[in-house]
C-alpha cells in the first residue's frame, strides 16, 4: 500500500480516536475508533472497536478486535480472536486464534492453526488447515490442505485437494484435479486427546458428490463418486461410483453400483 501519514496512535489505557491516516496503529488497553482507519501497521494487545473499514499493511491481533467494516491487508496474523463484519482481504493470512468474518474471505495464503469461521465465501491460491474451519457459502483455491475439521456448506473446488481425517470433515460438493483423502496414522498424545473430547465424531469425510481426474479415497461416505482413475480405500461408503479409466475398491469398502462412463 502507498506510504500513509507519519503520525501515530497508541493507546495504553482507555481510549477513543477518530478514524484517518496513520503510520502506527498500538492498542494495549481498550480502544474505540469511529471512522475508517488506513494505516502502515495495526497492532492490538488489547480490545479494539473500530467503527469503519481497515486498510493496513500488516495486522498483528494478540488481544480482541471488533471491525464494523471490510478489512484490506498485506499480511494479518491474529493470536486472539477477531469479529469482520464485511469482508477480508489478504495476500497473507495466518489464525491461530479465532476468527469469524460475516463477508467474503480472499487470500493468497492462509493458515489456519485455531478456528475459523467465514459466513460468505473463501478464495485463495494456498490453503492449511490444521485446526477448525466453517464455511457456509463456497471454498476455492489451488490447493486445499487439511488435517483438523472443517464444515463447508458450499462446494470445495482445488486442483489438489489433500485431506488427513483427523475429525470429521463435511462439504456438500468436491471436485479437483488430485483429491486424497486418508485417516491419519497419528498416535500421539495430541490425537487421543483430540479422540477424547470428540468421542461422538468418527474420523471420515461425508459429501454428496465427489468429482476429480484422479482420486484416493478412504473413510469417506458419499452419494456419488465420479473421476477418471478412482481408488476406493478402507472405511469408505459410496453408493455409486462413475469411472472412466481404471477403479480399485478395498475389500472392507461399501460400494453400491459401479458404472464405466
Amino acid at each position: 500500500m502507498e506510504k500513509t501519514a507519519t503520525k501515530n496512535i497508541s493507546i495504553s489505557g482507555s481510549g477513543t480516536s477518530s478514524g484517518g491516516e496513520y503510520n502506527q496503529v498500538k492498542v494495549n488497553g481498550s480502544a474505540h475508533i469511529n471512522g475508517d482507519l488506513k494505516c502502515e501497521e495495526f497492532k492490538c494487545n488489547g480490545s479494539a472497536h473500530i467503527e469503519g473499514n481497515i486498510t493496513t499493511g500488516t495486522a498483528k491481533i494478540n488481544g480482541s478486535t471488533h471491525i464494523e467494516g471490510d478489512v484490506e491487508a498485506k499480511e494479518m496474523t491474529i493470536n486472539g480472536s477477531t469479529d469482520i463484519d464485511g469482508n477480508l482481504s489478504c495476500q497473507e493470512l495466518k489464525v491461530q486464534g479465532s476468527s469469524s468474518v460475516k463477508g467474503d474471505l480472499k487470500g493468497k495464503e492462509i493458515i489456519v492453526r485455531g478456528s475459523a469461521s467465514v459466513q460468505g465465501n473463501l478464495t485463495g491460491d494456498e490453503i492449511d488447515v490444521k485446526g477448525q474451519v466453517k464455511i457456509k457459502g463456497d471454498c476455492e483455491a489451488e490447493s486445499f490442505d487439511a488435517r483438523g475439521n472443517f464444515k463447508i456448506d458450499g462446494l470445495l473446488n482445488a486442483g489438489t485437494i489433500d485431506v488427513e481425517l483427523l475429525r470429521h470433515c463435511e462439504a456438500k460438493e468436491i471436485g479437483g484435479e488430485n483429491i486424497t483423502v486418508k485417516k491419519t496414522r497419528d498416535s500421539s498424545g495430541f490425537k487421543k486427546l483430540i479422540k477424547f473430547f470428540m468421542s461422538n465424531h468418527n474420523d471420515q469425510l461425508t459429501a454428496e458428490v465427489i468429482e476429480g481426474d484422479h482420486l484416493y479415497l478412504e473413510y469417506t461416505h458419499a452419494e456419488v463418486v465420479r473421476g477418471n482413475t478412482i481408488e476406493i480405500g478402507p472405511g469408505c461408503v459410496i453408493k455409486r461410483i462413475e469411472y472412466k479409466t481404471s477403479l480399485e475398491v478395498d475389500e472392507s469398502a461399501k460400494v453400491g453400483a459401479q458404472e464405466k462412463i
